[in-house]
């Protein structure tokens, strides 16, 4: 049976998510956001929570980065990067706390969502993450929505990508 981590890499592939495997550092960290929003005129940075600030703050060199956004940039900025409460491999979702600011602007309104997730940090089903027992039962203390793939929808005839939330989502498994 394959472990959480190639599960889950292969159902956000299947939801059609890019993921690469990335180094836990901050250079890999910076190259690889690099290489995902390359020629973004904007990127909007949400805050760590999880992950060590360290690991992040090499991003806010990079070029393109708006580091206090207003409304009107945030509606025209080309790339969020956030990080992920968690992973979920049955599915291939990415499960992000909504409690920081600018965490919902950068993982849904964006058209390119990037998001940082600790490969420890995957669960092998949605409803493990409201097990007291897992994560420290941080996900029964939180706001969490579940994000599979890009936006789409079919509603009105053939399958449309991002119509109600990024045309892409971009998930760095941070190894």
């Amino acid at each position: 049976m394959p472990d959480l981590v190639t599960t889950f890499e292969q159902n956000a592939l299947a939801a059609a998510a890019g993921v690469w495997r990335c180094e836990r550092s901050p250079l890999a960290v910076r190259k690889a956001v690099e290489r995902a929003a390359a020629d973004a005129r904007g990127i909007v940075l949400c805050d760590a929570e999880f992950l060590p600030p360290p690991l992040l703050a090499g991003l806010r060199g990079l070029a393109g980065v708006i580091p206090r956004p207003e409304d009107e940039q945030l509606a025209t900025a080309d790339v969020g990067v956030s990080e992920a409460f968690a992973g979920v491999a049955s599915t291939g979702s990415v499960c992000v706390a909504m409690g920081r600011p600018l965490v919902a602007a950068t993982s849904l309104l964006m058209p390119l969502h990037i998001v940082l997730l600790p490969a420890e940090r995957i669960v092998e089903r949605p409803r493990d993450l409201f097990d007291p027992k897992c994560l420290k039962g941080e996900g029964l203390r939180r706001n969490l929505i579940f994000i599979t793939g890009p936006s789409a929808t079919a509603d009105m005839g053939p399958l449309v990508l991002g119509v109600h939330g990024p045309h892409r989502l971009h998930i760095l498994l941070l190894e």
